[in-house]
């Protein structure tokens, strides 16, 4: 008998094939169904692979182990709990973002470092997680990321957790996570930053609600940042977020200060500050060293609005403030009794801003292919850019002006507002810079063509322009 050769290698290489791609194919491992435990359906798990956890509480503690795996829950945070004892999550071994934790309650843990969750030069992504009843002895009650970890955060509560000494909610040492979507609530600590605390790195924190978060010194002092506190070594960049009702210091005893936020270097943009108390001290609203704000509210908090050396433009200030095209009206916030700090009709802050002070969307948030716009939604996810057409425009900005504060009054929106279109033809070109160069010098009567803001048109505007050419 005779083989074939031609015919047996195309068999052979039909079974390499069918071998190499059905390797290549993730597996979903159920728990409890497949492994009793989470952590052992991570041990079992290759790259790749989808650990499925189903409703249940889940008394263990797990650590991803380096692998590039999914966990995620079946039914959502509500019904999948995972209670630790000692810290409940970990990410030790350089996990990156396709190590995923998607849909869990974390609870019940417990550290020197991150109750929670501790992340050591590791950047996973956590997605649809509550993190709640965590306790850290140290840092980091909620959450802690040290040594270069950039975790990506969205869709996640962290509330009713503490730490000892810094970052109730969330605790960042040299790392510069990116949360998004995210609620603190209710955390706190005996020093400084009840909601978050940053020393180093640059966080990114977008379309957040900090509420009811403490920072309550003990008898060693402290008492800082009740919503966030951000040392002189981070520059968080925070764009699209409430703070209300944090308090530093506690009624009746010792004083603190910064009961919505402590800073220092941090980009404050389009944000609101409503109800935070400074008990004894300073700073209600925010203490701050070195930090720009721009587009924001700062109305109704005790004992004052903002206290140290801040540069403010385009913002509601309750008392006043120093700064461009700031202003000192109630912003007639919808029901800020109840927590609402939309914008009700007829407010000081509709189109009262300044455009270029919002960020660049160059991550995509709205994943429109387009990253040279402006950060495009508010708080609510609502379109940012609106116009009311019927009445004055104070603000600055082509097409059309963005409001101060988190939320967008919403009119007619204009879909893409793009950094430096002074002309708004929806591109960065010619006439944008002779519109630069006709207004060299004082920017009194061409705020369109200050691009950074600072009251005169230079060499950094015109830098900024050319940057975004095209």
């Amino acid at each position: 008998m005779r083989f074939n050769h031609q015919v047996l290698n195309q068999v052979l290489a039909g079974v390499a094939v069918f071998v190499v791609s059905s390797s290549a194919v993730a597996d979903v491992l159920h728990v409890p169904g497949d492994y009793r435990t989470i952590q052992q359906a991570i041990d079992a798990a290759m790259d790749g692979d989808e650990v499925e956890v189903h409703p249940g509480t889940y008394f263990e503690t797990i650590n991803f182990l380096g692998k590039a795996i999914r966990v995620r829950s079946s039914d959502g945070p509500e019904v999948t709990i995972i209670d630790g004892g000692g810290t409940t999550v970990t990410c030790d071994s350089g996990e990156g973002p396709d190590t995923v934790l998607d849909g869990f309650t974390v609870t019940g843990g417990s550290g020197i470092f991150g109750g929670g969750m501790l992340n050591l030069n590791s950047s996973p992504t956590v997605t649809n997680c509550t993190f709640s009843g965590n306790w850290a002895f140290l840092f980091g009650g909620g959450m802690y990321n040290e040594i270069s970890s950039n975790p990506t955060v969205t869709n996640c509560t962290f509330s009713g957790n503490g730490a000892g000494f810094r970052g109730g909610g969330m605790y960042n040492l040299d790392s510069s996570p990116t949360v998004t979507n995210s609620t603190f609530s209710g955390n706190m600590t005996s020093d400084a930053g009840g909601g978050m605390y940053n020393s180093g790195g640059s966080p990114t924190v977008t379309n957040c609600i900090f509420s009811a978060n403490s920072a309550t010194p003990d008898k060693f002092g402290g008492g800082f940042g009740g919503g966030m506190f951000n040392e002189i070594s981070s520059s968080p960049t925070v764009t699209n977020c409430t703070f209300s009702g944090n308090t530093a210091g506690f009624s009746g005893g010792k004083g603190g200060s910064g009961g919505g936020m402590v800073s220092s270097n941090a980009t404050v943009t389009n944000c609101t500050f409503s109800g935070n108390f400074a008990f004894g001290g300073s700073g209600g609203g925010m203490v701050s060293s070195n930090a720009t704000v721009t587009n924001c509210i700062l109305w109704g908090d005790s004992p004052n609005e903002i206290s140290g050396a801040t540069t403010v433009r385009y913002s509601d200030v309750a008392g006043g403030f120093a700064g461009l095209g700031n202003i000192d009206a109630d912003p007639l916030f919808v029901d800020p009794i109840n927590g609402d700090y939309r914008l009700a009709s007829g407010s000081p802050c509709v189109d009262a801003g300044n455009n270029w002070g919002v960020p660049i969307d160059a991550n995509d948030y709205d994943q429109d292919g387009n990253t040279a716009e402006l950060f495009p939604v508010d708080l609510d996810g609502n379109p940012r850019f609106n116009a009311d057409e019927t009445d004055f425009d104070p603000g600055c900005g082509v097409p059309v002006v963005v409001d101060m504060g988190a939320y967008e009054y919403q009119f007619d929106p204009v879909e893409d507002v793009i950094f430096a279109d002074l002309n708004a033809d929806g591109a960065v070109g010619i006439l944008d810079l002779l519109g630069v160069l006709a207004a060299w010098g004082d920017a009194t009567n061409n705020c369109l063509a200050d691009l950074d803001i600072d009251g005169n048109v230079g060499i950094l505007d015109l830098l900024r322009l050319l940057s975004n050419w095209g």
